[in-house]
């Protein structure tokens, strides 16, 4: 693809093709046909698929959320240099200025201005663009920060530098006060976009959509996602996900308010569609019960050893973070 000189391609952002989509670092091999491994930042282990989206950590026992990218490149003493430029257009939602808050380090979340308003999460950056700030309104290749190795409670060598890119949904609107309640004995630096309130999608897919043009919007992108499993929520409450993300209810709320909701999963935990259903749907079941209504066997085999749904002879149970999150949303 050839879209700018080498001028640009060392200086400034790649687009993709027919979207307002950019590659978030300067490196626009993967948009040339380069395998996307040539890319990556692995761990120590040095295996190349641990920088990807997925179970590719401590033998499928640990997930990744996001993509790692390294650096193309570097100062005199070896530090990545690498410019990191926003996605897509959106508007700054949080900012991490400090390096020892959080394992992503200094970090960027930018929130897009979609129909489905999803999160970009930039981490590990070495310095953020003067300016840089929450309500911030940022263009489509807009350049946010540099490329670095910044973490707390770990250190990344300089020889693996990189930006961890991830993109998804925030659970709830209401993370802080889930959180005090938890007591964990540190507060809460983050707001909403702390790691625990984040569900990433898998970023690689999302970029192979929009190349292929398979879809237009968000909703679409999320829709044709495979459902790995569907639960089936029997509650009145409305949570604040689906008033964030009304773009996912297969059909309008009732009149007469809900009973419960079926939602489909994709197999890292992210509920992808919402039906709303009523009192003839969910009939005698009591309020805050959970039920799988379907499940794809094969999805079992993408999970992190039963994080969210798992084998228990012939009827597969709910794993603790899927709990966790169906607490977080409902305010069970």
């Amino acid at each position: 693809m050839r879209l700018c000189s080498w001028v640009c391609l060392m200086l400034g952002a790649v687009a993709l093709p027919a979207a307002e989509v950019f590659w978030p670092t300067p490196n626009a091999a993967y948009f040339e046909g380069a395998d996307i491994l040539e890319l990556v930042q692995p761990t120590a282990s040095g295996n190349l698929e641990s920088g990807l989206f997925g179970c590719v950590r401590n033998g499928g026992a640990r997930f990744h959320e996001g993509l790692d990218l390294k650096p193309v490149m570097r100062t005199r003493d070896g530090e990545a240099a690498d410019p990191i430029f926003s996605v897509m257009a959106g508007k700054v939602a949080h900012v991490s200025s400090i390096a020892g808050n959080s394992s992503y380090g200094r970090y960027i979340v930018v929130e897009t201005a979609a129909d489905v308003p999803v999160y970009m999460l930039y981490a590990h950056l070495a310095a953020i663009e003067p300016g840089i700030r929450p309500g911030v309104k940022v263009e489509a290749g807009q350049r946010l920060g540099t490329m670095g190795r910044s973490a707390a409670g770990y250190s990344i060598p300089r020889s693996r530098a990189h930006l961890h890119y991830e993109l998804g949904v925030v659970k709830t609107n209401r993370f802080e006060d889930w959180y005090r309640k938890q007591k964990y004995g540190s507060p809460n630096k983050h707001g909403d976009y702390n790691g625990l309130n984040l569900i990433g999608a898998n970023p690689l897919e999302y970029f192979e959509a929009v190349r292929a043009g398979r879809f237009t919007n968000f909703a679409e992108y999320f829709d044709s996602l495979p459902t790995a499993f569907t639960l089936r929520v029997s509650t009145r409450t409305m949570p604040d996900f689906i008033l964030r993300y009304p773009r996912l209810l297969t059909r309008p709320i009732p009149k007469e308010g809900v009973t419960g909701w079926d939602i489909d999963y994709t197999w890292y935990g992210l509920p992808k569609r919402w039906t709303p259903l009523t009192a003839e749907d969910t009939r005698t079941r009591r309020e805050g019960d959970v039920t799988l209504v379907s499940w794809d066997e094969d999805a079992f085999e993408g999970q992190c050893r039963g994080t969210l749904i798992f084998g228990n002879g012939e009827e597969p149970t709910l794993g603790n973070s899927l709990k966790s999150d169906l607490r977080l949303m409902f305010d069970f």
